[in-house]
């Protein structure tokens, strides 16, 4: 599925008219992501992920589409298991210094909607509840941050970025009275070629 997605992504970048219309970019990140579950203790893992974008669609705003694929081990009562997410996310990008015309900088700030698949994990199997429904969810959620860009050469970027995904995935018919909405904050770096 995570490789499909990464084809997929590319195959974009192929259909797109680019040379002196569009602004566009493509490129890889690697983040520290923390999962925040049902209040409990926090959960850390790093993880790739891809993002392809579109800038000034409108004056100083663009479009960013993004995907990763990350996996946390965690225990409950003793029992090793793991969660894996693979968050698909859609953001609007709003240049947040507009009159500081500066080539090699830009800061920006995002906000966008994303679909996040998980699931739970014993043994690499699919985690199957006492009620004999599987632990594999498909959720929506809401996330925003900033990215700053330095941009040492005309084509290529360093990205430094932050966001907060919150993801509606409370399910108490299934999960339990005490299921909570999930929040996953990522940290980043990653590198990206334009096309301008």
């Amino acid at each position: 599925m995570f490789r499909r997605l990464l084809i997929i992504l590319f195959l974009i970048t192929l259909l797109i008219p680019l040379y002196g219309r569009i602004p566009f970019s493509a490129g890889l990140q690697y983040s520290s992501y923390t999962l925040y579950m049902d209040d409990e203790d926090a959960e850390i893992t790093g993880g790739f992920g891809g993002e392809i974008g579109i800038t000034d669609i409108l004056p100083h705003i663009g479009l960013k589409l993004r995907m990763s694929k990350i996996r946390f081990t965690t225990s409950a009562e003793n029992i090793p298991y793991d969660y894996e997410y693979m968050p698909v996310s859609l953001c609007t990008s709003f240049d947040m210094l507009p009159f500081y015309d500066a080539f090699w900088l830009s800061l920006t700030m995002e906000t966008g909607f994303g679909y996040y698949f998980w699931k739970g994990m014993q043994n690499d199997e699919i985690v199957i509840l006492p009620t004999g429904g599987k632990m594999d969810e498909r959720d929506y959620g809401f996330l925003g941050g900033f990215t700053i860009q330095l941009k040492p050469l005309r084509n290529i970027a360093i990205e430094f970025s932050t966001r907060y995904n919150y993801i509606a995935s409370s399910n108490i018919h299934k999960y339990g009275y005490f299921d909570k909405d999930e929040k996953l904050w990522e940290n980043g770096i990653g590198i990206k070629y334009l096309i301008q």
